[in-house]
C-alpha cells in the first residue's frame, strides 16, 4: 500500500494541475457480493481532475491535482475498522473519526499522517457508510505544501455526498 502512494507522488511531482472547481459524479463499478445496489459518490473536483490517471479493477479511481493526489473508491461495507485499515494504513483504535449522519448516510472524516520516502505525508479522508458500501474520498499531499492545501480540501471533502442509483 505505501509503495503505491509512493509511486503515486513520484508522478504528482512530475505533472501538475490547474485549482478550477467542477461538479463530477463519480460512479465505482464495484463487483461486491452482497446484492445491494451501489450508490455514487457526487464531489466537487478540480476540473483538470475529471479525467482518473489510474482505475483499479474494482472501479477505485486515483486522480492527479495540484499538490495532491485524490481518491475515490468503493469497498464492502459492515466492518468498519477493515475499511480504515486499508484507507490509512493504521488499525481503527489508532485514529480519531468524526462521525455525523447528514441525510440519513452515516459519514465518517479523519486525518493521518504517514512516511513517504521523500518525507512525511499528510492525508485527509471521508468514508459514506450506506449500510451495504463503504465509499471512501481521500486526498493525500506532502506534509510541507498540505497546509495550502487546506481550504482547497474543505471545499471538495465537504462536497462528497452520495446519490441513490434507483
Amino acid at each position: 500500500m505505501k509503495k503505491w502512494f509512493v509511486v503515486v507522488f513520484a508522478v504528482m511531482l512530475l505533472t501538475g494541475c490547474g485549482t478550477q472547481q467542477t461538479f463530477e459524479t463519480v460512479d465505482d463499478v464495484f463487483g461486491g457480493d452482497n446484492g445491494a445496489t451501489v450508490g455514487t459518490v457526487k464531489l466537487s473536483m478540480p476540473e483538470e481532475a475529471a479525467t482518473p490517471v489510474m482505475e483499479s479493477e474494482t472501479g477505485g479511481r486515483l486522480y492527479l491535482c495540484d499538490g495532491y493526489d485524490l481518491t475515490v473508491q468503493t469497498m464492502e461495507g459492515g466492518d468498519l475498522n477493515r475499511t480504515l485499515q486499508q484507507m490509512t494504513g493504521y488499525p481503527a483504535d489508532a485514529l480519531q473519526c468524526m462521525k455525523t449522519k447528514p441525510d440519513g448516510i452515516t459519514r465518517y472524516d479523519l486525518a493521518w499522517t504517514s512516511a513517504g520516502e521523500k518525507g512525511d505525508l499528510v492525508a485527509r479522508g471521508v468514508v459514506l457508510d450506506d449500510g451495504a458500501y463503504h465509499y471512501v474520498v481521500t486526498v493525500m499531499a506532502d506534509a510541507q505544501v498540505s497546509g495550502s492545501l487546506r481550504g482547497t480540501w474543505e471545499t471538495l471533502l465537504e462536497s462528497v455526498c452520495l446519490v441513490s442509483t434507483d
